[in-house]
């Protein structure tokens, strides 16, 4: 039940115009539920973060941040805690509506957060 609650709300961000990729990892970078096409790039961006989530969220929990964003590759990549354990990722396309897509961000945020907290 909270599975299918997650896939939805990963399928509702991926259909945002401009979202290339959404995945949601455990804290320690293994990813949940993925939504992503069949990209070699992205699957490229995705290990990379597997291995720097843990590092990424020690440094934001100092610095007393809300979320981070990278430029890697031919992405944005939007990093943003969504509950005590998990991380929500959302790669975008640099040219794609920011605003509209931090809304849906926010949006799926919550969504995790009162299923897996």
């Amino acid at each position: 039940m909270i599975r299918s609650k997650l896939e939805l709300t990963l399928d509702d961000l991926y259909e945002t115009e401009g979202v290339d990729a959404c995945i949601l990892y455990r804290i320690d970078g293994i990813p949940i539920t993925v939504r992503t096409p069949r990209d070699s790039a992205i699957i490229e961006v995705m290990f990379w973060l597997e291995k720097q989530i843990k590092h990424v969220l020690r440094n934001m929990d100092k610095e007393g941040l809300k979320a981070a964003t990278f430029d890697f590759k031919n992405y944005q990549i939007l990093l943003t805690p969504s509950s005590r354990s998990t991380v929500l990722v959302t790669l975008i396309n640099p040219h794609a509506h920011k605003q509209l897509i931090s809304i849906e961000i926010a949006r799926a945020k919550s969504k995790i957060h009162k299923c897996v907290s």
